[in-house]
């Protein structure tokens, strides 16, 4: 029998334990990686919640024919009261006397549900001072802080033809807001 090896069979280990250590190990991982999407889905959900009313894409749309309104309607002097204070309300429709915008004007607000129309330079800085400091919604005053101040584009500031129109709408009751570029040629 030189052929015929003895193949000793060994005692199988007793793995009792190592399931119940393997399903803990697991559950840990589960309940980190849970704890790990809480923590920081939460707090994007609020924020989500919170500037949901911003620059949506039917506020950019109300935005772009408020610029197209404002370039073809408002007269030079009103240009130069936004470059003096940093800002100016054009809400009020007979500001526009070029073109006779008025009453598109007044057929865009009622559309739109359009309450506020502001211009401002191009850096927004003066313009978020001022609402802070003056007795605003709050909702306003919440989006006047999250708009950036546009402070680092020196190009533009300096030049003189770059603005920023802000507009406040209702939809569904609620205040909606929206910024555009606006470039004077």
């Amino acid at each position: 029998m030189q052929g015929v090896r003895c193949v000793k069979r060994k005692k199988p280990l007793n793995q009792k334990g190592f399931m119940l250590l393997e399903t803990l190990i697991v559950s840990i991982f589960v309940m980190t990686i849970f704890a790990m999407l809480y923590t920081n889905l939460f707090p994007l959900l609020g924020e989500y919640e919170r500037y949901r009313t911003y620059d949506s894409v039917e506020g950019t749309y109300i935005a772009h024919w408020a610029r197209k309104i404002v370039l073809n309607g408002l007269s030079e002097g009103i240009f130069t009261v936004a470059d003096s204070n940093g800002y100016v309300n054009i809400s009020d429709c007979s500001l526009y006397t070029k073109n006779e915008i008025n009453d598109w004007c007044t057929n865009f607000k009622r559309t739109n549900k359009v309450s506020k129309i502001y211009l401002t330079t191009y850096s927004t800085q003066k313009f978020k001072d001022h609402v802070n400091n003056v007795a605003y919604e709050r909702d306003f005053k919440d989006y006047a802080s999250y708009i950036p101040t546009f402070s680092r584009n020196t190009t533009k500031i300096n030049n003189g033809k770059y603005y920023h129109v802000i507009v406040e709408y209702a939809k569904n009751d609620v205040n909606n807001y929206a910024i555009m570029e606006v470039k004077r040629d």
